[in-house]
């Protein structure tokens, strides 16, 4: 879905505009007005937009002003300019200036549409990128890129030896800076084959860097680097703190700034990925930065934010202290990271452990079955209950299974479908098959409780926003307003919505508004004004537009017939 921002300071524009794209369904637009060049200004703080139609002569912050507001917040936005016939010259300045175009204001509705709807297209042209595996390869052959990457590892997994210093950096060529703090963003691709080649999965992870290179190296600096399985890692300092001397409330200011910019962002990376890769992306960002030296523990507990699921075969994004944990049921916080891990990660093989660990923690079934099937399929085969091969392969799994099952506290719920006493007790088992069959049933009994937990977690969600629609109908209903009340992208919520409830949002606004203004005008002597603004309406002429269009009769006359009892309510419903 894409955001349009319309602008001027005459409403009788702004709010015909309004309803003439709200009524466009092909164009999937989230439409948005302002009053002015400050009200505007209000919206592009709170959120990305894509195009933004506007007036160019407005008072206070005229539209030239707020194209350049919309350049520093929104550099991939698209401004069209409502222009007369006296104010050309402002309209050829604005197009040498990289806008996407102006209209007459006396121009046919047909010429804005046209207008907005090429915009949109240039937009969905820019994500399809060509030639990304290619470019990938090449970037892999940059040794520079393999010293980073396993000194950035390091950080990620507490090596206390690694010396965080401007030396150091230097020598790695890491485009940051060792003595300011670092937002860390994790991201996961969720949908890749798992027939491809390593080669092949490393391609397609570094076509997904430089399509978020294209996005954000505008705004920051970075480090990628790929983590295992396929998630990857991006350390990220705002590019606005390469100049010297800012203070420090100016430095969290521009921290402030950059986690607001990849807010808005991602969510159009995660749409390019699909447009160019046709891979979905899932993202989980820190809100705020952290130090150096406790980067191994933000690592941490995104991790396990990443790991947390709101539906299903959706990408993800969240941001961790953005988490409305009495709306989601989830803890606040995230446990420490034990520090003491050497010892048991000699003592894995982490290839095949990693693989379930986190097939099992982001929730791939089938590819979970298939990597444990590896280890306990030969275990049946020996006869020996006293193999130490053999124990060792059990407890590595029925470690990596309690460690889960700890985790999202499911010791209750499993027992009422099995003994999870058995897990750690290989003396309980008269074989070594009859041990494998367990670790089956128990890992079944697993995914099953994690698609349960997931639901009630988008139910949870859905209706609490539902609740908030049916109390603040009168109010501005956006898709950005909303989100904001459980800190989640608008994208990803409404598709979130779609797909828990098989309705979009705005549909569900649309039947709660006619249902309330049926009510309404069912009561004495209520004015039709009054329902207009007791359903979220400025106009008049607009509910009436909106109530017709869904009902098939205008307010007056539905208030009429009912009145009248020559109809009753299942006849004009």
């Amino acid at each position: 879905m894409y955001r349009l921002l319309i602008v001027d300071d005459e409403e009788i524009i702004v709010d015909g505009l309004y309803e003439i794209f709200c009524s466009i369904e092909n164009l999937d637009l989230d439409v948005y007005k302002a009053y002015s060049g400050e009200e505007a200004i209000e919206w592009l703080n709170r959120t990305r937009m894509d195009v933004v139609l506007t007036d160019i002569r407005m008072p206070e912050i005229d539209g030239m002003q707020l194209m350049d507001e919309i350049r520093k917040k929104w550099p991939q936005c698209k401004i069209i300019f409502l222009t007369g016939y006296d104010e050309f010259e402002y309209a050829y300045k604005a197009i040498q200036q990289n806008a996407a175009g102006y209209i007459l204001k006396t121009e046919d509705p047909e010429k804005v549409i046209n207008a907005v709807e090429n915009a949109i297209k240039d937009i969905q042209n820019r994500m399809k990128i060509e030639d990304l595996v290619g470019k990938a390869r090449e970037q892999m052959s940059i040794a520079m890129e393999l010293f980073q990457k396993d000194y950035f590892i390091n950080l990620l997994h507490e090596n206390n030896s690694m010396n965080i210093n401007k030396s150091q950096f230097e020598q790695l060529a890491i485009p940051m800076q060792h003595d300011m703090p670092v937002l860390l963003l994790l991201g996961h691709v969720d949908n890749i084959s798992g027939d491809l080649s390593y080669l092949d999965r490393v391609q397609y992870l570094y076509s997904v860097k430089l399509i978020i290179d294209q996005y954000l190296s505008s705004n920051i600096n970075s480090v990628f680097v790929v983590d295992r399985g396929y998630r990857f890692v991006l350390f990220i300092q705002p590019k606005e703190l390469d100049n010297a001397n800012k203070g420090q409330n100016k430095k969290l200011d521009c921290y402030r700034k950059t986690v607001m910019f990849l807010k808005g962002m991602l969510e159009v990376i995660q749409a390019a990925c699909r447009e160019s890769l046709n891979v979905y992306v899932s993202f989980v960002l820190s809100g705020e930065p952290c130090r150096w030296e406790s980067v191994y523990k933000k690592y941490y507990s995104l991790t396990q934010l990443l790991n947390f699921k709101v539906g299903t075969d959706i990408e993800m994004l969240l941001i961790d202290n953005e988490i409305k944990s009495n709306v989601l049921n989830v803890e606040p916080e995230v446990p420490e990271l034990q520090a003491d891990t050497e010892a048991l990660e000699m003592l894995l093989k982490q290839k095949n452990l990693d693989t379930i660990e986190l097939y099992l923690e982001t929730g791939q079934r089938d590819r979970y079955f298939e990597a444990l099937s590896e280890l306990i399929e030969p275990l049946k085969t020996i006869k020996s209950r006293n193999s130490s091969i053999a124990i060792e392969a059990y407890y590595k799994v029925a470690l990596c299974i309690l460690s889960y099952i700890n985790r999202c506290k499911f010791t209750e719920k499993i027992a009422f479908y099995i003994d999870q006493g058995r897990l750690m007790r290989i003396d309980m088992f008269n074989s070594w098959d009859e041990a494998a069959d367990y670790i089956y049933q128990i890992s079944d009994i697993i995914f099953r409780l994690q698609k349960d937990e997931q639901k009630k977690k988008a139910d949870d969600v859905i209706n609490y926003i539902q609740k908030y629609v049916m109390e603040n109908l009168s109010e501005n209903l956006s898709l950005v307003k909303i989100a904001e009340q459980v800190h989640f992208n608008p994208s990803y919520l409404s598709r979130l919505y779609k797909q828990v409830t098989g309705i979009n949002l705005s549909d569900f606004i649309d039947n709660a508004r006619v249902k309330e203004a049926k009510r309404l005008l069912q009561m004495e002597d209520i004015k039709i004004h009054k329902v207009a603004k007791m359903v979220g309406y400025d106009t008049t002429a607009s509910f009436t537009r909106f109530f017709k269009k869904v009902t098939g009769f205008s307010p007056q006359v539905y208030q009429s017939l009912f009145k009248t009892g020559e109809r009753t309510e299942s006849d004009i419903s």
